[in-house]
Formats: structure tokens, C-alpha cells, sequence
């Protein structure tokens, strides 16, 4: 037994999840002739039914006002005439009151025939859990906002090797500004060591770096200063709430802790503490005359750091002034300090080894700091050496070209010059056998000129990088499709370049790389077939960058591909390599420096260069540069 097809419809209609119906539009015929004034419900399903509270036989044929007489009031009944008169679908959300309950639908309305298709999905539940999320995310932050002690929220930022070096501040409630005097919106966002740069040295950030590598919470009072001059002692607490992502509570306890060190004995427990610290901490008193200008300080206070790296280890503070100890420009400084109340920092040599020190005014006197840097200054010297010898290695490079600019060519033109000589002059006085042996000597010469030519510029890439600048590839193009008119001619080939971005690079370096790869693409043709070659550029996929490229950095790719003899690509590394050819030099001329030229004029922009291949179909060459 068949099923009618209007019953098959039905019965998908009420096997819909919404509410669905079909409505033909009522149009007036008085004053304005043509316009919409109601809908007739034409199709309806069971849910529609349910939710009018009708049945099928009093729902077909009724109007939609007379059923639903708010449909105008609320604005639905504007929308689907706008549906239907300009035959474009509309979705939006819509809500509804149901035994005193708000509710939503999701409304979607779209053309069909002469009418439209109207269906409904409550959305009630999925809206419901939304603003229980934001009231729950509403009431955390009151919750955060309503405590006393400062709260932190921080991820950890880690570097390719999975060490912490940073964290950056997500959330941070209202008592931050108690603790730190800087209101949460300037932290959020902020990475920690670039606003609290002495979280190092203070040991405070080992302390979270622990607590997010280990997930086991910590509690610690450290005392801490930076070269901003913020300074005081913090309570802290940090537990890990998820994977690299803990939880701070702290709270400035510098009033309460200076007054215990004061009722303890200032000077012994501070001396204690400041022993702990690795960084080499002094305090020191002006000295002033009788017209009250500084002319020394008095060291008053050193922990043992600064004993064993300024001055000989002994338990009383030396008794030399910074005036006989330092030199005259880092006397100026501690004076600059006491006088603008500004901190400084700066390096100084001394016994041996370097010092990064940061000075700031501390109760009328300076409060000194010293990092040990010799090791970072040591790598900078190889880091400098390693940049010399590139620099030589460079001049070495330049001389070369001046050689073969000059030198090796003055010998190779006279060769040429003279096999002109006996080819013109003394062809009919030489046999057979000569003159080939002539005609041998001017082409090997020529060939000789070319490789020369061609090594020249492939070491003058590395040596001599012109001033980088905004260069539109479609100008480059034309350039060197103007070169090659007339191979291009001659080959009767077809070269399509369809739209390029704008790169930042040299001009004349990625003219002479598009060039070399057209020259080829022209050059290695099958015989008969007529060159075609076609480039292309479109933004590059991650999955698409060499290995040598970072997969977070955005690069474009450039495609230039050829119809012509193609190769195995089981050589494809090879081809990049100076002076290295796939195909015999008496059918294919060149040096086989050409790629090689490409590779290192890639590379010099940022990018890279790959290919792809299949014999007697055809290459792809793919050349990625960074996004501008």
C-alpha cells in the first residue's frame, strides 16, 4: 500500500523537533492594492497544533491574526512580510511566556511558492544554562570583588622547551589596589615580569613556577623591590587550579612586617633575610658637608651576597666609601638619586666580573643591588666574536666578487677576443680540425663567462642585501615578463600571472629569483608542446610550511607551474644545490646555479622554497614569503 505524497509530507513535518507550518499570504485589495495585511496557515504539524492548543482542521484555513493577534505588537508579523517581500530567510531568537515562565524560540522564516515557511525550536533550556553562566560568572566576580585579601589569576607562558618564563594576568579582583597601588585593569592582560620586573630576585616567581609545575600549593612571606623602586614585603598563597593556570592570594604586609622587625630587632632580621638573597643588596647613607652637599655615603647595611662579590668577606660592613670604591661617573649616579628620587641601573666591571646595579632611594639614603651578569656578558662577547668572523667571512665574499667581477674575467675576455681572431680572421688558412678546436675555445669561454657570471651572483646574495621595502610582485612580473618577450615569443609559450600580493623585500633579488624560475619553466619544455606557465598566490596553510618555516608566523604562496619535461622528485633537494644538474648541459644549457640563486634569495626574505614534480608532466615550484 503506496503513501500519498501530501500524507508523506505530513508525516515528516510532525516528525520534526519544532514547530513548523506553511502560510499564504492575505493582501489587501482597498487602499493599498497588493500589500500584505495577514497570513492563512496552509500546512501545519502536530507541534504547531499542541502549541496554539488547536487541532488540525481548526488550524488550516484560519488566519494568522485572529490567532494570534500579538503577532503584529511584537514585531513578528513586520519580519515575515519582510521575508516574503524581499525573498531573502531570516533566523532570529524570540521570547515567550508560558504559565508565568519566560521562555525563547528560535525563529527561522523562509520563502517558498507564493508564501512561507515559518518553524519554531524552544531554546528555553540552552538560554536558561547561558545566564546561569553569566550569573555564576556575575556572582565569582562579586565574590572575588568582596574579599579583602588581593586576588590573581595567572597562566603560565612557556617557551619551546616547556620552561616557564612568564605569566600573564588574566583575572584580578578590587583589593589588588591595596596590595600593588595599581587598579585591576591596568594588570589584566600584563605579563608579571613586565610590571613586577623583581619577582626574580625576590624569589616569588620559582615560587609559581613550582606551584604550576607541580600542582602542590605554596604559602610564603618574601620580601620584594624592583628597579621601578616598588618595594615591601607580601604574604602569598598559590594554588594551582588547573593545568598552568594558579591562583594568588596575597596580601602587602609591609606596615605589619616593619613594625615586627622593629619590635624584633630591625637591623639582625633583616640582615638574616637579605643573607638568603642571591642578588648582592648594600645600604648606604649620604655624607654631607657643612653646605649640605653629598660628597660620599657611608655603607650602612650589606648582606652576605654583596660581601663575597664587592668586597671582602668579613662580619663587619667595609669601611670604605662608595666615593674611593666606585668611579667618579657612578658616585653622580647615587647623588642623581638621592636628589630626583629617580632609580637608576646600570653595568659595572669590578674584580673580575660584571654587575647589572640598580640603585633607589630608600629613607633619605640609596639602596644598592647587584646581579652577577659575567656569564650573559661572556655569551655577549662570543655572540660579538661569532658576528666578526661573519663580518669577515662577508669581506671575503665581497673580495671574491671584486676576482671574479675583474680579474677572472680580463683573462677570459682576451681568450674570447682571440678565438674571434682566428675564427674571422684566420678561418681560411685553418683545417677542419682547427677550426672546431677554435669554435670548442669560444664556447667554452662563453660557458666559462656565464658560470662566472652566475657564481658572482649567487655570493653577492648573501653579501650585499638592498634596503627592504614594500614590493608589489605584480610589478615584478611584468618586469620579467617584459624580459622574456621574446623567448616567450620564440616558444610560442603562455605565461598567466593572476593576482599577487604586496611583500616586503628587495625588488632586483625577487625579480632575479621570479626570473630564474620563468627562464627555467620556458627552458625545460617537452619538444612539441608549447610552454604554458601559470602562477598563483594564495595565503599558506600551516600544514603547507616547510619545516624551516614557524607555523605561527603568516606567509604567502607564491605557485609557479610549468607543462614542461618535469623530473623525479627523489632529486628535489638536489636540484637547490650550486652546480647541480638533472639533465644533460648540451641539450639544457646553464651553470646550475640558478635554483641555488632562488634559495638563498628566499631565505634572505624570511621564507623558503619548495617543489614539486612529475617527469613529462610538469614542476610546481612553491616559494613562501611572510605576510607584510
Amino acid at each position: 500500500m503506496s503513501t500519498s505524497p501530501v500524507a508523506l509530507l505530513q508525516g515528516i513535518l510532525n516528525a520534526s523537533p519544532g514547530c513548523v507550518a506553511y502560510y499564504e499570504p492575505v493582501r489587501s485589495s482597498d487602499n493599498e492594492p497588493g500589500q500584505v495585511i495577514d497570513f492563512v496557515y496552509r500546512v501545519v504539524n502536530t507541534r504547531l497544533c499542541s502549541l496554539i492548543g488547536r487541532p488540525v482542521d481548526q488550524l488550516v484555513g484560519q488566519q494568522m491574526t485572529e490567532l494570534s493577534p500579538t503577532v503584529k505588537t511584537n514585531g513578528l508579523f513586520a519580519r515575515y512580510v519582510r521575508v516574503l517581500e524581499t525573498g531573502e530567510a531570516d533566523s532570529f531568537e524570540s521570547t515567550y511566556l508560558a504559565d508565568g515562565t519566560e521562555g525563547w524560540y528560535m525563529i527561522t522564516a523562509e520563502p517558498l511558492a507564493s508564501g512561507l515557511v515559518v518553524s519554531l525550536i524552544d531554546i528555553t533550556d540552552r538560554k536558561q544554562a547561558e545566564l546561569h553562566a553569566r550569573r555564576q560568572a556575575d556572582e565569582l566576580r562579586a565574590t572575588l570583588d568582596a574579599s579583602l585579601n588581593s586576588i590573581l589569576l595567572m597562566r603560565a607562558m612557556r617557551d619551546a622547551a616547556g620552561q616557564i618564563i612568564d605569566f600573564r594576568m588574566e583575572t584580578a579582583n578590587k583589593s589588588v589596589v591595596n596590595s600593588l597601588f595599581r587598579p585591576p585593569e591596568e594588570l589584566v592582560g600584563q605579563t608579571l615580569l613586565s610590571v613586577f620586573p623583581g619577582n626574580v630576585e625576590s624569589g616569588f616567581f620559582a615560587l609559581y613556577a613550582r606551584v604550576a609545575d607541580t600542582g602542590y600549593s605554596e604559602q610564603a612571606e618574601y620580601y620584594y623591590q624592583d628597579k621601578n623602586g616598588f618595594r615591601g614585603w607580601f604574604e602569598v598563597s598559590a594554588v594551582r587550579q588547573e593545568t598552568d593556570l594558579i591562583v594568588l592570594t596575597f596580601n602587602n604586609v609591609t606596615a605589619q612586617r616593619e613594625a615586627r622587625l622593629a619590635q624584633e630587632g630591625q637591623t639582625q632580621v633583616l640582615q638574616a633575610i637579605l643573607d638568603h638573597s642571591q642578588t648582592a643588596i648594600s645600604l648606604h647613607e649620604p655624607v654631607r658637608n657643612e653646605q649640605g652637599q653629598i660628597v660620599d655615603f657611608r655603607p650602612v647595611l650589606a648582606n652576605r651576597q654583596a660581601l663575597l662579590s664587592l668586597a671582602p668577606l668579613t662580619d663587619v660592613i667595609p669601611q670604605q666609601s662608595v666615593a674611593n670604591i666606585q668611579q667618579t661617573d657612578e658616585f653622580a649616579r647615587y647623588v642623581r638619586v638621592i636628589e630626583t628620587g629617580q632609580p637608576d641601573s646600570f653595568e659595572l666591571a669590578y674584580n673580575n666580573r660584571y654587575y647589572a646595579i640598580t640603585i633607589a632611594g630608600a629613607d633619605g639614603g640609596v639602596v644598592t643591588s647587584a646581579v652577577d651578569v659575567t656569564n650573559d656578558r661572556q655569551y655577549r662577547f662570543e655572540l660579538e666574536a661569532v658576528n666578526r668572523t661573519l663580518q669577515q667571512s662577508n669581506e671575503s665574499l665581497q673580495s671574491f666578487a671584486y676576482v671574479a667581477s675583474h680579474d677572472l674575467q680580463e683573462p677570459l675576455r682576451r681568450i674570447q677576443a682571440f678565438s674571434d681572431i682566428l675564427q674571422n680572421q684566420f678561418e681560411d688558412n685553418l683545417s677542419e680540425g682547427e677550426r672546431d678546436m677554435a669554435r670548442r675555445i669560444q664556447k667554452s669561454a662563453n660557458r666559462m663567462q656565464l658560470l662566472i657570471k652566475d657564481l658572482l651572483a649567487y655570493s653577492q646574495v648573501a653579501a650585499h642585501r638592498d634596503p627592504y621595502a614594500a614590493v608589489d610582485l605584480n610589478d615584478v612580473f611584468d618586469d620579467v615578463v617584459s624580459d622574456l618577450d621574446v623567448s616567450i615569443a620564440e616558444k610560442k609559450a603562455t605565461v598567466q600571472v593572476n593576482p599577487l600580493p604586496t611583500v616586503q623585500g628587495s625588488a632586483s633579488r625577487l625579480r632575479q629569483l621570479m626570473q630564474n624560475l620563468v627562464s627555467n619553466a620556458l627552458k625545460f619544455r617537452r619538444p612539441s608542446v608549447a610552454p604554458f606557465v601559470q602562477i598563483d598566490a594564495r595565503p599558506a596553510q600551516p600544514g603547507e610550511l616547510p619545516e624551516s618555516l614557524p607555523d605561527n608566523v603568516p606567509f604567502w604562496l607564491i605557485s609557479i607551474t610549468d607543462n614542461g619535461i618535469g623530473f623525479d622528485e627523489k632529486y628535489k633537494d638536489r636540484i637547490f644545490q650550486p652546480f647541480q644538474r638533472l639533465h644533460n648541459v648540451a641539450t639544457y644549457s646553464g651553470t646550475g646555479i640558478g635554483l641555488a640563486i632562488c634559495q638563498r634569495v628566499a631565505e634572505s626574505h624570511g621564507g623558503a622554497i619548495d617543489v614539486s614534480s612529475r617527469p613529462n608532466e610538469g614542476t610546481t615550484f612553491r616559494l613562501f614569503l611572510p605576510v607584510s
